[in-house]
């Protein structure tokens, strides 16, 4: 389990921090990248977003003198997310290209869905909303073939909100039902009370 509190997170730092001085001492770039790695992971936790993305850099550095192209998608993932979390759309998209890239060469489903679910998510937030439709569909399928039902309800509430904005009613509507019906399944409770909040203020425009 991932630390949670504010204390375990803290005294998860002093760790992973301890880690990276063995690590540096000994001269081990792979313990290095790992440790640098984990404290991204832990800043982006804490919203330290500038220790975050200086972390992730440098395990990408290591994992590149490595050549290790896994460690170099996930870290390029990482700041992605990191970008993403600034609104900093345009450096986040192209990081994410350059994670699903390799993604793709490696052949790693899993890592190819989750990036195309970001990339999803910057054309969402950008407004571009035929780009998004288009990524979300990809990721669909790609989510659909591994199974993963919260991903997919959550691609379907995704679907419903860019049919909303073009006021394309009812196909919202049963991107939302189809998200619900996933959401109810997972036992995603909130996520259920939403996908009924967004029916049923779908429900008021089609009436008006």
């Amino acid at each position: 389990m991932p630390p949670k509190s504010r204390m375990e997170l803290e005294l998860a730092e002093a760790e992973y921090k301890r880690n990276l001085e063995k690590e540096e001492k000994l001269g081990r770039k792979e313990g290095m990248a790992d440790a640098y790695g984990k404290l991204g992971t832990l800043y982006i936790t804490l919203g330290y977003l500038d220790k975050a993305e200086d972390m992730f850099k440098k395990s990408l550095e290591m994992e590149e003198k490595l050549d290790n192209k896994e460690g170099m998608a996930s870290d390029y993932g990482y700041l992605g997310t990191v970008y993403q979390m600034r609104d900093d759309l345009e450096q986040a998209e192209n990081m994410f290209k350059k994670s699903l890239k390799i993604n793709q060469e490696l052949g790693r489903k899993q890592g190819m869905a989750t990036v195309c679910g970001k990339l999803a998510e910057v054309y969402y937030t950008r407004r571009d909303l035929d780009q998004a439709e288009a990524m979300f569909k990809k990721h669909l399928e790609m989510e659909e073939k591994l199974d993963n039902k919260a991903a997919i309800a959550k691609i379907y509430g995704f679907l419903g909100d860019i049919y909303r904005l073009r006021l394309d009613f009812n196909q919202a509507e049963e991107m939302y039902k189809k998200s619900l019906q996933l959401f109810a399944a997972t036992g995603a409770g909130h996520m259920v009370e939403l996908m009924q909040e967004m029916l049923a203020n779908l429900k008021k425009r089609k009436e008006a």
